[in-house]
């Protein structure tokens, strides 16, 4: 056989082999013998322990959202002023906890409540006239949530009186034991029966108006009556001609309205909050039990029923069931502007 038709033959046989393995090279590709094909093949089935398993994450795959906690708010308590004069009181608000229907013990025995207004709890501790100045310990707990303080009571010095009355007008009303007790628990019950809703709107009025009064009696007076009796006055005694008219010192509800015998004719009109106006010893009363009065309205004239020595107006406002000054509240009003203070 010649040499071309000898490497002819070898081409030929070369292209039946490439084409019935099914195999393709790239120009690069290097040439493997059947021996190391099936060496490699044998090694790649099981890969070597010291190799780690790697896990690829798509490009389209987000990072997981983290969710953060919301931020524990714990209750605060604020007071206008850890300092209150005699016949004066204190005023408390609270944020960040639920008061409803909560009480606790103030520093002089009394049951206090808190109660709402835009969002926010307020209470009033009052201070009697007849408390002693200093500092008293407060303690409000609910729940878990704990709050202590002292707060100061400042002293004042209040007037002393010597009243002469008749003593038929006493034996009447005074020194009558039922009449006393009648009134007593008259005042226990009114006192505490005030609508927790603020129903005044801005500054207190005078009752009188603009007629000229003498006060022949003022708040805190330490008195002492012909009969031998002393008591700490809870009001201002406003002298007046009789029949002048008396009008309501601010908005609210007629609480009471009718005649007493200690007091003569006596109207109490609850402003909520535990703001209440007490008028007594009045000739004639213009409204009754349940009406809702403004600021201003007429609610009867000046006289002299009860234990009374002439015309006069005797006029008193309870703070959370408590008597304290009157005539500090005219041309004011309880002030709930907490953020005003922190910020002066």
């Amino acid at each position: 056989m010649t040499k071309s038709r000898k490497f002819l033959t070898a081409l030929i046989l070369s292209a039946i082999i490439i084409s019935s393995s099914g195999c393709e090279f790239s120009e690069n590709s290097p040439a493997i013998s059947p021996e190391a094909s099936s060496e490699v093949s044998s090694e790649s089935s099981s890969l070597p322990e010291s190799v780690p398993e790697v896990i690829i994450t798509p490009e389209s795959s987000e990072p997981e959202e983290i969710i953060e906690a919301e931020p524990v708010i714990e209750p605060a308590i604020s007071f206008l002023s850890q300092t209150a004069e005699r016949g004066s009181y204190f005023v408390l608000s609270a944020e960040n906890i639920d008061l409803t229907d909560f009480f606790f013990t103030d520093p002089f025995g009394y049951n206090r409540r808190f109660f709402e207004k835009d969002g926010i709890w307020y209470c009033f501790i009052p201070v009697d006239p007849s408390t002693d100045a200093g500092y008293y310990p407060l303690k409000i707990s609910c729940g878990d949530f704990e709050f202590k303080t002292t707060i100061t009571v400042a002293d004042r010095k209040f007037k002393k009186q010597y009243l002469v009355v008749e003593q038929a007008t006493l034996d009447a009303t005074l020194e009558d034991a039922a009449v006393r007790e009648s009134f007593a628990a008259f005042f226990e019950e009114k006192r505490w029966n005030f609508t927790e809703e603020k129903l005044w709107e801005g500054e207190f009025l005078p009752p009188l108006g603009d007629s000229w009064y003498r006060e022949t009696t003022s708040y805190g007076t330490f008195r002492t009556f012909s009969s031998g009796r002393t008591e700490w006055h809870n009001a201002t005694d406003m002298a007046v001609g009789g029949g002048t008219p008396i009008f309501a010192t601010n908005s609210g509800k007629i609480l009471f309205a009718d005649w007493l015998g200690l007091t003569g004719n006596t109207i109490i009109i609850d402003h909520g909050c535990g703001i209440m106006s007490w008028h007594y010893h009045l000739h004639k009363i213009n409204v009754a039990e349940g009406d809702f009065v403004e600021k201003g309205t007429k609610i009867g004239t000046v006289g002299t029923t009860g234990l009374s020595t002439g015309n006069h107006l005797h006029f008193g406002i309870t703070v959370g069931g408590i008597f304290t000054d009157p005539m500090a509240m005219i041309g004011t009003e309880p002030n709930f502007d907490f953020e005003k203070v922190k910020t002066e």
